[in-house]
């Protein structure tokens, strides 16, 4: 199994893609329509984050599957590491941080930044979101 944060800059173009090429990996009705908002099938993650067309989710493949994606038109692995338990998830996130590249992409779906709230008694609190938008669990 293989840990990996996946980045679509272009999330509507990879819906179109798919739904010409890998039928399979798209979320269909009970009339085989997509389904809205689109949902990409095949294989464990997190959420999707987005931020307009992009998306990034944080996926468990199997080999083959990790595969697929890493050579799938307009979708960029940003990190990945062999699944081997609790830690996992720190070595994956590692690549991305530790590289301005990667961390650029990142930051440009998942907004890291403090941000001030409404506390519900007239006044504001400062929330600062985790570093991480997502993992599965056990890793």
């Amino acid at each position: 199994m293989i840990d990996a944060i996946v980045y679509v800059p272009n999330f509507p173009a990879l819906v179109e893609y798919l739904s010409i090429h890998h039928r399979d990996l798209l979320a269909r009705d009970e009339h085989g329509a997509i389904v809205q908002p689109p949902v990409v099938t095949g294989f464990a993650r997190t959420p999707a984050c987005m931020n307009g067309g992009e998306v990034m989710v944080y996926a468990r493949f199997r080999n083959s599957e990790a595969e697929q994606w890493r050579g799938m038109p307009g979708v960029e692995v940003l990190a990945e590491a062999e699944y081997t338990g609790p830690g996992t998830a720190d070595a994956v996130y590692a690549q991305v941080f530790d590289d301005p590249d990667k961390l650029a992409k990142y930051d440009s779906v998942y907004d890291r930044s403090p941000r001030q709230v409404d506390d519900g008694e007239g006044g504001t609190i400062t929330v600062t979101p985790p570093n991480r938008f997502g993992v599965i669990a056990g890793a």
